[in-house]
C-alpha cells in the first residue's frame, strides 16, 4: 500500500467524522463507523514499522481528527478569533490518543486485546477534557447522539462516557470483523443490542408518580449582543423582557426563566435588592400570586477580610481587601427581601472569556481575557452546588448558566441536591446561525435523559426550549426571534444510577490506562536494554 493511499484512508475517517456532526448530529450513527479507517492505518503501520518513523501514526491521523474538529468548531472564531486554536489542539490530543494506543499495541506483541487498549486512552482524554484547566468536553464521543435520544435512553445509567465507550467499542469490533472476514454477529450485537436497549427504556419510562407541577415561562429577548445587548440602557432590556411575558403570565405561572446576561447592570451581590433593573422585575411578578423570575447578570462579590481566591481583585483604595467578579442566575423573589433572593454562581466557566488557563503561570495574561460583553476575566465561583428552592411550593430547580449545561457530571449534582427541575439559561448569539446554538440546545437533552428531569431553556438568542425526562423537545421557540413560551413540568424526583454515582466507567477507566501506560514504558525500557546485552 503507498503512503499516499494510507493518508486518503485517513482522511476518510475524517470525512465521517464531520458528516456524523453534519448540522446538529443529523447522520449520528456514522460515528459508529468513523474510527474503522483509523485503526486500519494504525494496524498498517503497525505491521511494517521499518517502513515508517516513531511518529508515523500521529502524522497520519492529525489530519483526519483536524478536519473532524475545524468543521465543528469554526463557528467559535465568530465571537474571538482565539476560536482559531482549538481545532489545533483539540485535533493534537486525539492523534495523541491513538499514538498512544499505537505504542502500547506495539509493547503488547499485537495481541487481539490490544485493540481495546484505545478505549482506555480515549477515555483518559475525555476524563483530562472535564478536569484541566483547557476544559473542553464539547467533541466529546458520547454528546454525538444528542440528537438521537431514543438511542441513547441508558445514559441514565451510564451517563454520556457510556456512549463513548459504545462508538469505540463498536468501531474495533466492526474493524476486527471486516479483518478477519467473519463472525458479524458480533458487530451486529455491538451495534443494535444497546439501541434495542434504549428503545425499551424509552416505551417502558414514565414519570414519576406526582402531580406536582411547575409552570414555567422560558423568554427569549433576542437581543443582538454585537449591537443591542450592551448597548441599550439597562430599563429598556427589561421592558423589552416585560412586555414578551405579558401576554403569557397569570397567577398560575411559578418561574419566569429569563437568559444568561438578562439584567444589564453590574450589581454588587450584598445590595442586590437595590437594583434598578431587578426592581423591575419585582415589582412586575409581585402582582401574581407565585411568579418568581430566575435571570442572569453579572455581580460583584465581596470577599471576606483575609481571603483572596484566584479570582480576587484588589480594591484601589483598599489594597488588602478583595471582590470577585462573577456570573450570576439570580432568583428574584416576590417579597423583593434580601435575605429571600437566592444567587448561583457560574462554576463550569469558559476558557478564554471567563477564566484564564493556568493563571498562575500565566497570570501576565490576565488582561488578554477576551471580552464577550458582562465581566472580564477570571470569575468567582461556588465552593457547592447551590439550588434554588420556591417560597411557595415544593419546587426545587438547579439552574446551569451556559457552558456548565456541557458537564453532565456537574449537573447530575443539581439533582443529587434536591432539585426537581433543570433550567439552562445562556447567550448563543456570539456565534450566529451555526451548528454552535444547535449542538448546545442538544446538549441539555442528554442532561434530561441522564437526570430524568424536565430542563426550561432561557436562551437570550438561539433557541429556547422545553425538554422531558426522554430527551425530547416538548416546545420550542424559532431562531433568533423575539418570543416567550410557556409550559406545565412535571416535578421530578427520583434519581437515576448516573445521578446518585456519576460516570462509573469514567474513573476506573482511566486509572487502567495510566496503569497500562506506565506497564508499557517500563516493559520498553527493559526490552531496550536487553537488545544492548
Amino acid at each position: 500500500m503507498t503512503k499516499k493511499k494510507l493518508f486518503l484512508i485517513a482522511l476518510s475517517s475524517g470525512v465521517l467524522q464531520s458528516l456524523a456532526w453534519f448540522h446538529t448530529m443529523l447522520l449520528a450513527p456514522l460515528m459508529l463507523v468513523a474510527l474503522v479507517p483509523l485503526l486500519k492505518v494504525e494496524d498498517y503501520i503497525l505491521q511494517n514499522q521499518d517502513k515508517f518513523s516513531k511518529g508515523a501514526v500521529f502524522s497520519y491521523t492529525y489530519p483526519a481528527f483536524l478536519l473532524f474538529t475545524l468543521t465543528q468548531t469554526w463557528w467559535i472564531c465568530k465571537s474571538t478569533m482565539i476560536g482559531l486554536i482549538v481545532p489545533f489542539y483539540e485535533a493534537c490530543f486525539m492523534s495523541l490518543v491513538f499514538w498512544l494506543y499505537h505504542f502500547c499495541r506495539k509493547i503488547s506483541k499485537y495481541n487481539a486485546g490490544s485493540y481495546f487498549f484505545l478505549i482506555l486512552f480515549w477515555i483518559l482524554f475525555e476524563f483530562v477534557q472535564f478536569k484541566w484547566d483547557v476544559n473542553f468536553p464539547w467533541l466529546n464521543l458520547g454528546n454525538t447522539f444528542a440528537s438521537y435520544p431514543f438511542l441513547v435512553q441508558w445514559y441514565s445509567i451510564t451517563g454520556m462516557e457510556g456512549g463513548t465507550v459504545w462508538i469505540l467499542l463498536c468501531n474495533i469490533v466492526i474493524y476486527l470483523c471486516l479483518k478477519s472476514r467473519g463472525q458479524y454477529y458480533l458487530a451486529l450485537i455491538a451495534v443494535f443490542v444497546p439501541m434495542i436497549l434504549s428503545a425499551c427504556m424509552w416505551y417502558l419510562y414514565k414519570d414519576d408518580d406526582s402531580s406536582n407541577t411547575a409552570n414555567v415561562i422560558a423568554v427569549q429577548p433576542n437581543l443582538n449582543p454585537y449591537t443591542e445587548q450592551y448597548s441599550l440602557p439597562p430599563h429598556q432590556v427589561v421592558e423589552r423582557s416585560l412586555e414578551l411575558i405579558s401576554p403569557l403570565i397569570d397567577d398560575s405561572v411559578d418561574y419566569v426563566l429569563m437568559p444568561e446576561s438578562a439584567i444589564q447592570e453590574f450589581a454588587w451581590e450584598h445590595n442586590i435588592d437595590s437594583v434598578p433593573s431587578v426592581l423591575m422585575f419585582n415589582d412586575f411578578v409581585r402582582k401574581y400570586k407565585n411568579a418568581e423570575v430566575i435571570a442572569g447578570l453579572s455581580s460583584y462579590r465581596v470577599l471576606p477580610k483575609g481571603v483572596k481566591t484566584e479570582a480576587a481583585r484588589a480594591f484601589v483604595d483598599a489594597p488588602d481587601e478583595y471582590y470577585e467578579a462573577c456570573n450570576i442566575a439570580i432568583d428574584i423573589p416576590r417579597s423583593g427581601e434580601k435575605e429571600d433572593f437566592q444567587i448561583h454562581h457560574k462554576t463550569i466557566l469558559t476558557v478564554g472569556v471567563e477564566k484564564m488557563p493556568f493563571k498562575k503561570t500565566l497570570s501576565f495574561m490576565e488582561k488578554l481575557a477576551l471580552d464577550l460583553g458582562g465581566t472580564v476575566g477570571t470569575l468567582g465561583i461556588d465552593s457547592n452546588i447551590v439550588v434554588f428552592n420556591s417560597k411557595t411550593k415544593d419546587i426545587c430547580v438547579g439552574t446551569a448558566i451556559c457552558y456548565e449545561s456541557v458537564d453532565g457530571n456537574y449537573i447530575r449534582e443539581f439533582a443529587n441536591n434536591g432539585a426537581n427541575l433543570l433550567f439552562v439559561i445562556t447567550n448563543d448569539g456570539w456565534w450566529g446561525n451555526t451548528a454552535g446554538y444547535r449542538q448546545h440546545l442538544a446538549f441539555s437533552r442528554l442532561r434530561a435523559i441522564e437526570n430524568r428531569r424536565y430542563i426550561a431553556r432561557s436562551a437570550n438568542t438561539g433557541v429556547s426550549a422545553f425538554i422531558s425526562p426522554r430527551g425530547e423537545i416538548i416546545k420550542k421557540t424559532p431562531y433568533w426571534q423575539q418570543t416567550a413560551i410557556k409550559h406545565s413540568l412535571p416535578l421530578q424526583t427520583s434519581k437515576t444510577i448516573f445521578t446518585k454515582y456519576g460516570d462509573l466507567l469514567m474513573k476506573p477507566l482511566s486509572f487502567f490506562a495510566i496503569l497500562l501506560l506506565l506497564y508499557s514504558i517500563v516493559i520498553n525500557k527493559v526490552r531496550k536494554k536487553e537488545a544492548k546485552r
